[in-house]
C-alpha cells in the first residue's frame, strides 16, 4: 500500500469527520463499520408519523469554533437552534439551567431576590455559576443553593468533568450544574447553536460520498486488520499496512479483551406517538428524582417538521452498566479502576504510531459533536 492510503474504522461523527477529511487531503480511504448504517451514537430513524427521532437520544450541535460549522456546512444546509431543557421538580416546572424565574418559582420571590444580590456581589461580572462554585464559596445562602442542586438535580449517576466537582462530564447534562443570572432560558451558550435541516444521517452520509472513499457496512474490521505481536506493523487482511489507521469503537476489541472488557454506561430509550401537535412546553424535560425515567425528549421540538396532529415522545431509563456490549449507545464509565484498564490497552499502541484512536468510544472520553470533529481536524492536520 502506498503513503496515500488510510483506513477508518467505525462510521460514527468521527469516523465520517475522519474518512471525509483524509480524503480531502488526497488519501484513498477505506472504510468499515459494523453495523448496516452509518452513524453511531448520531443514527436517526423516521416513525411512522413521519417525526425524525434521535434513536439514541438527543444530542444537540453547539460550538464557538467556527471552522467546525463551515465543515460541516458543506454537507447540508442548518437551521438555527436555541435548545430549551425544564427541570420537573416535585410540582414544578422550571428552566435548566436554573434561572432568575426558576429561582423565583423554587424559593419565592424575596428569597430569590437575596440569591440574586449574593450571587452577583460574590460573582461580579459573571453570567453563568457552576456548583462547584457556589460550594467552595463562604456565603451560607449560596452554599445551600449548590447543595440543593447537587441534591435535587445532580443526582444521576453520570461521569464527573474532574474528581471532587459536580459538574456533568457529559455534554448532554453539563449545564444542569449551573445557575444563570438573568432570564435566558437557553441551555447552552455558544455563540454557534444549529441543527441540520434534515437530520444528521444525510449529512454524515454526504461526508462519505467522495470518489477515493470506499464504504463497507456490516464487516467487522478486526475481521481484517491486526497488530503483530510486539510489533509497530497494521495487516489487513495479512499484508502490512502502512498508512495512518482511524479506529473508532471501544480499543478493548482491538485486543480480543486481553484484560477484559472496559466497562460502559448505557440508558434504555424508548418511543411513543401521539396524535396531537405538541405535548411538552420544551425539547427536554429533566425528571432527576424519577427513577424510571430521566429525561423526556419531545423531538418534533427539535427537528421543527411541520406535521400538523403527530407528536413523538422519547424517553431515557437511569445509566447502567454494561460490558462487551454491542448495540449503541455508550458513556464511559469514569473511575480509577476503568481508567488504569484502559491505561493497560493504550500502552500496547505504544509501538504502533499508525494507529491512531479517536472520538468518545476510542479514547473514553465524553465528547460534544463539535469537539469529536475538532480533535479529527487537529489529527488529520498533523499527518
Amino acid at each position: 500500500m502506498g503513503n496515500k492510503e488510510a483506513l477508518v474504522i467505525g462510521l460514527g461523527i468521527t469516523g465520517c469527520t475522519a474518512a471525509r477529511m483524509l480524503a480531502d487531503s488526497g488519501y484513498t480511504v477505506t472504510c468499515f463499520e459494523r453495523a448496516s448504517h452509518v452513524g453511531g451514537r448520531l443514527f436517526e430513524d423516521v416513525r411512522p408519523n413521519g417525526i425524525r427521532v434521535q434513536v439514541y437520544g438527543p444530542r444537540i450541535f453547539h460550538t464557538d469554533n467556527e471552522a467546525v460549522y463551515r465543515f460541516l456546512m458543506r454537507f447540508g444546509a442548518f437551521y438555527p437552534y436555541r435548545h430549551r431543557v425544564l427541570l420537573s421538580f416535585e410540582d414544578k416546572t422550571v428552566p435548566l439551567p436554573l434561572n432568575t424565574h426558576s429561582l423565583e418559582v423554587l424559593f419565592g420571590e424575596n428569597h430569590a431576590h437575596q440569591l440574586l444580590i449574593r450571587l452577583q456581589t460574590y460573582f461580579p461580572g459573571k453570567k453563568r455559576i457552576s456548583t462547584d462554585e457556589l460550594i467552595r464559596s463562604t456565603d451560607k445562602m449560596l452554599i445551600d443553593l449548590g447543595r440543593f442542586m447537587i441534591d435535587n438535580i445532580l443526582t444521576l449517576r453520570v461521569n464527573r468533568r474532574s474528581p471532587g466537582s459536580f459538574i456533568p462530564a457529559d455534554d448532554s447534562y453539563k449545564n444542569d450544574a449551573m445557575i444563570d443570572i438573568g432570564t435566558d432560558d437557553c441551555y447552552y451558550e455558544d455563540s454557534i447553536q444549529a441543527m441540520p435541516m434534515q437530520g444528521f444521517m444525510p449529512l454524515m452520509e454526504s461526508m462519505l460520498a467522495h470518489p477515493a472513499i470506499s464504504v463497507y457496512l456490516n464487516m467487522d474490521a478486526l475481521s481484517r486488520i491486526s497488530i503483530l505481536e510486539n510489533s509497530a506493523k497494521i495487516l489487513l487482511d495479512g499484508v502490512p499496512f502502512n498508512g495512518p489507521v482511524i479506529f473508532t469503537p471501544s480499543i478493548d476489541r482491538l485486543f480480543d479483551y486481553r484484560f477484559g472488557a472496559i466497562p460502559y454506561r448505557a440508558t434504555k430509550v424508548a418511543f411513543q406517538d401521539f396524535d396531537r401537535d405538541f405535548c411538552n412546553e420544551s425539547a427536554v424535560i429533566f425528571t432527576p428524582k424519577d427513577p424510571e425515567c430521566v429525561r423526556i425528549t419531545e423531538s418534533k421540538q427539535i427537528t421543527l417538521q411541520d406535521i400538523d396532529g403527530h407528536t413523538t415522545i422519547c424517553t431515557e431509563t437511569p445509566y447502567h452498566s454494561m460490558v462487551k456490549a454491542h448495540t449503541e449507545p455508550f458513556e464511559p464509565e469514569l473511575n480509577e479502576e476503568n481508567l488504569a484498564l484502559l491505561g493497560k490497552y493504550m500502552d500496547l499502541l505504544q509501538n504502533c504510531s499508525s494507529l491512531i484512536p479517536l472520538g468518545r468510544m476510542a479514547l473514553y472520553r465524553n465528547m460534544s459533536i463539535a469537539e469529536s470533529i475538532e480533535q479529527v481536524m487537529q489529527t488529520i492536520a498533523s499527518l
